[in-house]
């Protein structure tokens, strides 16, 4: 997959809908070390995507939570290392695929977590601001001005992260091809009222009370 970010602005983004949002949520999960605690999560992960009734996302995420769970805790943390630890490109932080280690870096982490202080979104300190779940995480729950900035922001490294992990035979491959077609997805036109699918809501808050890691 090869997609031309030049010219790609803000107004062009999607998870302008609930679907989307919860979408990045549960990649955001996803996206997270696989350590015990994490694989604790995947039931209530699992059965946050049953819910779901888009087939084809529907399927891609099952297929990879189905996955993780049948597969060993050491190979599983194997794949993510390889896919993840080794290339400058596929980098889970995502200003080290566009800066590496060099000055403009500080700025841009700067710029994020002042983006999400703004929104009214503190990270834990342990964390730095440009690391993938907690991007995805902030896009789920940011109002939409404000997830769209943090997105166009972080765009150039998204594609290049997906495009580099697209040609490894890596599980999370489909993962972030999925993550990369929801934020491209422009936002639908406003719904009247009682067009909303009122379930997705409700979904999404019994995925969070099973799976929610804090990242806020």
């Amino acid at each position: 997959m090869t997609i031309d970010t030049n010219g790609v602005t803000s107004p062009t983004l999607g998870c302008g809908t609930d679907l989307n949002r919860m979408v990045c949520k549960l990649i955001s999960y996803l996206l997270q070390y696989p350590d015990a605690e994490w694989r604790e999560g995947l039931p209530g992960v699992r059965e946050a995507v049953q819910s779901i009734s888009d087939e084809t996302i529907n399927q891609i995420l099952l297929t990879f939570v189905d996955e993780a769970m049948s597969s060993g805790s050491i190979p599983w943390q194997d794949a993510y290392v390889r896919t993840f630890d080794f290339d400058k490109k596929s980098n889970l932080y995502l200003t080290y695929a566009i800066h590496g280690d060099e000055r403009d870096r500080g700025p841009a982490l700067i710029e994020l977590k002042r983006r999400y202080e703004a929104a009214g979104f503190y990270m834990e300190v342990s964390e730095l601001p440009d690391y993938l779940p907690m991007v995805l995480e902030f896009v789920a729950e940011a109002p939409e001005e404000d997830a769209m900035g943090v997105l166009s922001s972080c765009l150039k490294a998204l594609v290049t992260m997906t495009e580099s992990i697209a040609g490894q035979s890596s599980p999370y491959a489909p993962l972030l091809s999925l993550m990369l077609q929801v934020i491209l997805e422009p936002a639908p036109a406003p719904t009247k009222p009682g067009e909303e699918n009122s379930q997705l809501p409700e979904a999404r808050q019994q995925m969070e009370a099973q799976m929610r890691r804090g990242n806020r």
